[in-house]
């Protein structure tokens, strides 16, 4: 799984660490990270190496809320294209779907995911994943991703935005004071997942100002730049399961629908391709569960979730299928 991310992610640090005393071009040379980063948007980091430097940083400086001054200096813009086709969504629940059915394009390692009916009916839970090695300290990045979302999600309504709770999968660093800042007071910690929970009628919000040419042009070129035309209709399909899977549930119809093609059209050009959707869908899971399983320590139930399978015993029932073992002794072995 690929770990990079847009250098935008890391605007405003030079700045920030040059408030807190703290040496630029030695600390950047340290941890791996060139130079040219800071001026450069599209160039692509190490959300390992960050991570690393934001910890160390925060330490060293005795700033626990590094992360949350981070996102305070970032806004949408930082997305790039995808944040001009979220501005010209419809409605808050396009934005958020085209957000995360183009994550991608900011950075492979960051996973968002809507849950309907999370933790209970007429909410819904925001889930974001950083995909990183287990060993790595990440609170600060972490912290960095979820107040980023929210700035987000706040620019697009241009209003108060109506949070129920809010999660975050580590203990608290910072004073409570400064995370009611920034999430009022419905943060908990040490939960599960890191997510933002509202009502679900949020997503029916209409945006203001937004231009369907915008959108289309902004789409188009997302597509263009990470579905170039020499890649078959297979490849594309694998490629949105692989981002959405968690999301789509693998449905059909909808990844049909993020890739502009009707359900009928696609099962059609996968036919002539010499595909069927259900193999192509068993595949990416197989692939997928292979990785989530030997590569990370995220409990069997969150896998499950994580590869759109209803719960851990269909998890435990297609390992059996595919590796003729269960996902604990996959996991042991290392996947040999």
């Amino acid at each position: 799984m690929s770990t990079l991310f847009r250098a935008a992610g890391m605007r405003g640090l030079a700045e920030l660490l040059v408030e807190l005393k703290q040496p630029v071009e030695p600390l950047m040379q340290r941890f791996g990270i060139p130079l040219t980063a800071l001026d450069d948007d599209d160039l692509r980091i190490s959300l390992v190496a960050y991570a690393q430097l934001l910890e160390h940083v925060a330490g060293a400086a005795d700033c626990p809320d590094l992360g949350l001054r981070m996102a305070e200096r970032q806004d949408i813009g930082i997305l790039g294209p995808l944040a001009i086709a979220m501005q010209n969504a419809n409605t808050m629940g396009d934005a958020l779907r085209i957000c995360l059915g183009y994550m991608h394009t900011h950075s492979p390692a960051i996973r968002l995911s809507m849950h309907p009916g999370v933790p209970k009916a007429g909410m819904i839970a925001l889930r974001l994943l950083l995909v990183a090695p287990s060993w790595l300290p990440h609170r600060q990045v972490m912290e960095q991703c979820v107040a980023d979302l929210l700035h987000f999600i706040q620019w697009l309504a241009q209003a108060p935005v109506p949070l129920v709770q809010v999660h975050m999968p580590h203990p608290p660093a910072a004073p409570a004071s400064r995370y009611a800042q920034v999430f009022g007071p419905a943060l908990t910690f040490e939960e599960p997942h890191a997510e933002l929970i509202l009502p679900d009628h949020f997503l029916d919000t209409t945006l203001q100002g937004a231009s369907e040419e915008l959108q289309r042009l902004s789409l188009e070129y997302l597509q263009l730049a990470f579905h170039p035309d020499q890649q078959t209709l297979t490849e594309q399909v694998e490629s949105v399961l692989r981002r959405t899977l968690s999301t789509s549930l693998g449905r059909r119809d909808v990844i049909a629908r993020l890739l502009d093609i009707h359900p009928r059209t696609l099962q059609r050009r996968l036919a002539a391709e010499g595909q069927r959707y259900q193999d192509i869908l068993d595949s990416v899971r197989r692939e997928q569960a292979l990785q989530w399983l030997t590569e990370t320590d995220e409990p069997l139930v969150q896998v499950a979730g994580q590869l759109g399978l209803a719960d851990q015993t269909v998890l435990c029932r297609n390992c059996r299928r595919w590796f003729e073992r269960s996902p604990t002794q996959l996991r042991q072995q290392g996947g040999r």
